[in-house]
């Protein structure tokens, strides 16, 4: 690895919008989610027990979805100021725009294993906190992975818009554009109360919380509407994992390859035109 992959960890770990959005904001709705959200109270019995697991298990989906959204939003102006140098790197150096994109992934996973892994604890120690159990999920590896693909999609998908950006020097648009990622997480997070059917498998982000909620819980849960699905209301139609599995890789394909493309045809942004 390069000095440019020791930097950008640097960088980012030291970049207080990112660590405030990533990280600050969504605890302080791990403390909403789990203090005033939730209507359980004193845990008495078995019952009171899975309802806490299944709180902190929605907690792992949906809350984890938002922080790795916000993270995005500092992705892509980092995509975007480091655009020109990107551009000499890749042409004047032996580095390839394949290895330099490979490099840019590996040092934004390593922070996105470190947002991941404090999100993933904290609503577990604030859980134990209000009701005196850790709700340990069903496959706590299989979540944690799934925290980690989260983070993987919004990173191709912040690169892609910021990259989008720079080909088509529409720069006036990059805070439009960079909050599309947190737009799309919000948008499943509305799963808690819509169900959109078979549509979920088509629109980005959305199969990813029953793919949490199922390593979390061992339930196949449905295709939304979540809430009402726990409180046992009405029946709902089972989301199908595979399909939901691999409506997420197709996106993440998609995102990665578009980046590529996208990339090479990126010429970097003047330093004149960098104040947007």
């Amino acid at each position: 690895m390069t000095l440019y992959f020791k930097l950008k960890i640097k960088d980012m770990l030291s970049n207080a919008e990112l660590l405030g959005w990533g990280i600050g904001f969504i605890e302080f709705w791990v403390l909403m989610w789990v203090f005033v959200f939730s209507r359980t109270g004193e845990v008495k019995g078995s019952w009171e027990e899975m309802v806490v697991h299944i709180d902190a298990s929605m907690a792992f989906s949906f809350l984890g979805l938002l922080s790795m959204a916000s993270v995005a939003i500092s992705l892509a102006y980092y995509v975007f100021y480091a655009s020109r140098a990107a551009r000499y790197i890749t042409k004047f150096t032996r580095i390839s725009p394949m290895r330099f994109m490979i490099e840019d992934f590996m040092s934004s996973l390593v922070v996105i294993l470190i947002i991941v892994a404090v999100i993933y604890f904290s609503v577990m120690a604030v859980s134990h906190v209000k009701w005196g159990i850790l709700p340990i999920p069903e496959n706590p590896v299989g979540v944690f992975v799934d925290l980690i693909i989260g983070g993987v999609y919004l990173y191709w998908l912040s690169y892609m818009l910021a990259l989008t950006i720079i080909v088509t020097r529409r720069t006036r648009a990059l805070t439009m554009a960079s909050f599309i990622p947190l737009i799309l997480a919000f948008i499943a997070y509305s799963q808690l109360w819509v169900d959109f059917g078979n549509a979920m498998y088509i629109i980005p982000l959305c199969p990813l919380p029953a793919l949490i909620m199922y390593h979390a819980t061992g339930a196949i849960p449905p295709t939304g509407s979540y809430l009402f699905w726990l409180a046992g209301g009405e029946m709902f139609n089972a989301v199908n994992l595979r399909l939901a599995a691999l409506s997420t890789f197709a996106w993440i394909i998609v995102f990665a390859l578009a980046s590529l493309i996208l990339l090479r045809k990126s010429r970097g942004i003047p330093i004149e035109e960098l104040r947007v």
